[in-house]
């Protein structure tokens, strides 16, 4: 069966509006110095950024279900495109402060309205397959747009970057403008929330939130300690491999069931966390970044899919925000912990905690598909 159009220019649109947001992930620490900002001031300004993302998420979720997807894709990406334009007015960090967080809004109206947007055209027997391309175009900018950021920015001019990413954003703008509206209202139920249905698959999407968190919050430090090598080896094969992974294991979710994925995908997950460990050669790091990129990437779609096989329309948006919500609280609220444990424990601690969480919302939700 063909994909229908307006799936490829939302693709397309999700593309460049992450390649936008990952140009800055390897410049956007030296603009903050170049502002006199120390480390602490990095961090706060990315906790900024996270926490507006899931403070809007539940009014993100609400845009998608009552005004519409297309709406949120267009402000999300409009958001982004003023943000970077505005970097290049920043003089100090107090501003840049304030401008983190706005553009952190941009992101969780983006995505909400994606996911949203994605869940809608997609026949419910293909639903896992569709949501799992959603994910593609995102790893696939993550290989190339902070290489660009790296040469637009060198020399410390930091207002091409802005320029270029906002060029970017704003391709995002017009390629929403023409996507047709998916929300439909009539005949399609009520619009209530059902928490008691999807609190499980969320609380799956914490925990794997809190392993992404620790891989690219700490794995960098860990892996020079041990002077294994730089952790953007272990990015790069993490990414490769969800380029087929969020495709195919999307699509077993439709032919098999969700749990039949759900399962063995966050056994591999727990399985990548409890030996990274062990790590002593790049062999060894190469293999787990596949086993946790295959794990990661055959679980983010298949919850989304979950989800909103458990929803009715008018409600998806307000569920997907709700479920990204928890993935960004695991990253952020996972960092802040392991950091601790980090500290008193050393960095093996931060892997083997991660692993344990992991197994306990799989454990949870192990033990709701044994009810049903």
């Amino acid at each position: 069966m063909a994909y229908p159009w307006p799936l490829f220019v939302a693709l397309a649109a999700n593309f460049f509006f992450f390649f936008s947001f990952q140009s800055l992930f390897s410049v956007f620490p030296l603009f903050v110095t170049s502002l006199g900002g120390r480390a602490a001031a990095i961090g706060a300004l990315q906790s900024a950024f996270a926490l507006a993302a899931i403070l809007f998420r539940p009014v993100a979720g609400w845009v998608c279900d009552r005004v519409g997807r297309k709406k949120g894709l267009i402000l999300g990406s409009f958001i982004f495109t003023l943000s970077m334009l505005l970097y290049c007015l920043i003089k100090d960090l107090k501003g840049l402060f304030f401008l983190r967080a706005f553009h952190g809004t941009g992101i969780a109206f983006f995505t909400t309205a994606f996911a949203a947007f994605l869940s809608d055209i997609a026949p419910p027997e293909r639903r896992g397959e569709i949501m799992g391309l959603g994910g593609i175009p995102a790893p696939v900018s993550l290989l190339f747009a902070p290489l660009l950021g790296d040469f637009l920015a060198r020399g410390g001019n930091f207002s091409r970057l802005f320029l270029t990413g906002a060029g970017f954003g704003a391709l995002a703008v017009i390629l929403s403008l023409t996507l047709p509206e998916t929300l439909k209202r009539s005949g399609q139920g009520r619009s209530s929330l059902p928490l008691a249905k999807i609190s499980v698959p969320v609380i799956l999407t914490v925990a794997i939130g809190v392993s992404y968190g620790s891989v690219i919050t700490f794995l960098p430090v860990f892996l020079a300690e041990r002077a294994i090598g730089p952790a953007g080896f272990f990015y790069s094969v993490f990414s490769l491999m969800l380029l087929p992974t969020l495709l195919l294991g999307g699509r077993l979710s439709d032919k098999l069931g969700r749990s039949k994925v759900v399962i063995p995908a966050a056994g591999l997950v727990i399985l990548a966390m409890g030996f990274i460990p062990l790590i002593r050669t790049r062999l060894l790091l190469a293999l787990l970044a596949l086993i946790y990129g295959l794990g990661y990437g055959a679980l983010r779609p298949t919850i989304d899919a979950l989800i909103v096989d458990r929803v009715l329309p008018l409600a998806r948006g307000k569920a997907l925000g709700f479920n990204y919500a928890g993935f960004d609280l695991g990253i952020g609220l996972g960092a802040l912990f392991l950091g601790y444990l980090a500290q008193g424990y050393g960095y093996s601690s931060v892997y083997t905690a991660s692993a344990i969480v992991v197994a306990a919302a799989g454990a949870i939700f192990l033990r709701e598909v044994s009810k049903c």
